[in-house]
């Protein structure tokens, strides 16, 4: 006969009755709080779970006694800091719990501190978001923790598809009409299968299937017909062969756009720019500056939606445009010259357009141009002046894409590009492009690749704390202290080094500001790691590298490689990433994460002065060998 132990019984009995106990806090008296932190997570707080595991990260003051988690034992370092992954205590999802209006649920991890002669227990509760599950098949319902596709108001033009997506009850014949309309439309039973987890595709062991299978989806589709809706409702129609039939209204409104004349929308000014969006909340494709004009074209989930091209858009917040007067006309422009202008620093390449149009600037690297897509532009180009006291410029040639889209393409005579910026003066766009700076030849012990190259070090987060280590150790504090060990060490080499803040809070969306202000060659945001919810920290940790401009791509590897050469620990990886302080344009800008701060001894490393210089010196080697590589 099989012995459980008292621990087993224990997490035994809390499981089978969590879904009829409901603790609303962590049960620990004064002295187990002081005895045992937890940094992550707070209590209740919700968190992502995966397959229902999570991260607990924290310290205990009494390295004399041992720590459990769920009866097993936790790993704890000798400054009595923790990092586990181990699963939540869930409740059985029962019916009635999925079907509660709650859209969470509370789990718990049992936190144990053992001594020789003590026991204490502590019930430390976290919630989660329901997984789905199969609808039971007693009555025909939708399923409220799926988000309904569409599930905001729709301002559509005649041609456009809709798409429509619900959750319901299983092995249902599903249709829906738009209301006051005979004509139904079949929704297909698409059942969720197959599915990847996001955090571990990109931070993990790669793509990791779900192996669950969701029944009850049911898709479709509408091709929007000329006709005058205003704010027509859509109506699905659920049928059972045992539970009958039921209708239900979904809660969007659909409203078809029968205007006979186009309407103008202006960009508005944002100091980082407006970005173009893929979809609503999709990915970035490009940015706006003000005054740009573009046709409106929809609206989806607070966007609107312009048109490009006869097939491209993009999508903006709502509130970074406003109307132009009805009856302004489609924005157009003709262009007729283009001419470079020589400046100290860079070379500008003027284009003439009589209104502001919307454009994307694309980098190619072999060899290397920049290609600028301008859209509504007819090209009637008859002039382009070359200044001759300027060498960067090689060439520009245009080519009329189609009626809609001119492209225009920079060849330059420089072996790698420094960076570039663009903005219009008046309806003038202007692109700044900025020249090789001088960089001496290192030949034996003489000359000095970084002697007056300018570097800008930000240390990441402040207001914000940032990532949090097990010890207590503030991420927004580590990084000002790397920031400073390395700009010593790179002020030893002849840089001229800024740093963009010292105790001062500078928000996150003020730093490509302050970074510009330096006019540096390169700009390096210094950061420490944290996983994400999803993701097994004891497995998936060490330094990292971030760049999303592709002049930064080449020094992206080099510190990649010094870090792996000089840390001695492991490697998270180096990615092609869309953060903000990898996207200033006007530099080669990249993001380094040296550590995770959230694992034991990683944390302690950074404390250590030794482990700061190697990071500093991994810094200063990588810009060395990249100024000796990228030297005219």
């Amino acid at each position: 006969m099989m012995r459980l132990s008292f621990n087993s019984i224990l997490l035994y009995i809390i499981t089978a009755f969590l879904s009829i106990i409901n603790f609303s806090v962590a049960q620990n008296n004064e002295n187990q709080k002081d005895e045992l932190i937890i940094v992550y997570p707070k209590p209740n707080q919700i968190v992502s779970d995966q397959d229902g595991y999570c991260l607990l990260l924290g310290r205990i003051s009494n390295t004399g006694k041992s720590l459990f988690v769920n009866s097993e034992k936790v790993p704890v370092d000798k400054n009595g800091s923790f990092l586990y992954y181990t699963k939540i205590i869930l409740p059985e999802i029962t019916d009635s719990i999925y079907l509660s209006e709650e859209k969470f649920v509370t789990g718990y991890f049992i936190f144990e501190l053992a001594g020789n002669t003590t026991r204490d227990t502590i019930f430390y509760p976290v919630r989660i978001s329901k997984p789905l599950k199969n609808l039971p098949e007693d009555k025909i319902r939708i399923d409220e923790n799926f988000k309904i596709e569409p599930s905001e108001d729709l301002i559509l033009n005649p041609g456009e598809l809709l798409e429509i997506k619900i959750k319901a009850t299983p092995n249902c014949k599903a249709t829906f009409y738009i209301e006051g309309e005979k004509e139904k439309f079949p929704l297909a039973d698409t059942p969720l299968m197959y599915q990847f987890y996001l955090s571990e595709a990109v931070f993990g062991s790669g793509f990791k299937l779900s192996k669950d299978t969701i029944k009850g989806i049911y898709s479709g589709h509408l091709i929007i017909p000329d006709e005058k809706w205003t704010n027509k409702k859509i109506i699905v129609q659920l049928e059972h062969e045992k539970l009958g039939k039921k209708e239900f209204t979904l809660k969007t409104n659909i409203t078809v756009n029968q205007s006979k004349q186009v309407r103008v929308v202006k960009v508005l000014y944002d100091p980082n720019l407006v970005i173009g969006r893929t979809g609503p909340m999709l990915g970035y494709r490009m940015f706006l500056p003000e005054g740009v004009k573009a046709v409106y074209d929809g609206e989806r989930s607070g966007f609107y939606r312009l048109k490009l091209s006869q097939n491209q858009s993009i999508f903006v917040p709502q509130s970074s445009v406003e109307f132009m007067p009805e009856g302004t006309p489609p924005p157009k422009s003709t262009i007729e010259v283009i001419r470079t202008k020589n400046e100290s620093n860079y070379v500008r390449v003027e284009i003439g357009l009589h209104e502001r149009l919307p454009f994307e600037v694309q980098t190619i690297t072999d060899p290397l141009k920049l290609k600028v897509k301008i859209f509504n532009a007819v090209s009637n180009i008859d002039w382009i002046y070359f200044d001759p006291e300027q060498s960067l410029i090689q060439n520009i040639t245009w080519e009329q894409l189609n009626n809609e889209e001119l492209g225009i393409t920079i060849s330059l005579n420089q072996k790698h590009l420094w960076g570039y910026s663009f903005e219009y003066e008046g309806n003038v766009l202007v692109l700044k492009i900025k020249k090789t700076p001088k960089i001496q030849k290192r030949f034996l012990f003489f000359g000095n690749p970084l002697k007056d190259i300018k570097i800008v070090l930000d240390p990441g987060h402040n207001s914000d704390d940032g990532a949090v280590g097990p010890s207590g150790l503030k991420e927004k504090d580590i990084n000002l202290i790397l920031a400073k060990v390395t700009k010593e060490v790179l002020e030893k080499e002849g840089a001229k080094v800024f740093l963009t803040r010292e105790d001062n809070p500078l928000p996150l969306r003020e730093r490509k500001a302050k970074v510009l202000s330096f006019s540096p060659d390169f700009s390096i945001s210094i950061h420490n790691n944290a996983v994400p919810d999803g993701v097994n920290p004891l497995k998936h940790n060490g330094f990292s590298v971030y760049y999303y401009n592709q002049n930064a791509k080449e020094l992206a590897f080099y510190l990649h490689e010094e870090l792996k050469n000089k840390l001695n620990i492991p490697d998270f990886g180096l990615y092609w990433d869309n953060l903000y302080m990898c996207r200033i344009s006007e530099t080669i800008a990249l993001l380094v994460e040296p550590t995770f701060i959230i694992h034991p001894e990683q944390e302690e490393l950074l404390k250590q002065n030794e482990f700061q210089l190697k990071i500093a010196n991994a810094i200063k080697d990588a810009l060395i060998k990249f100024l000796n590589e990228m030297r005219e």
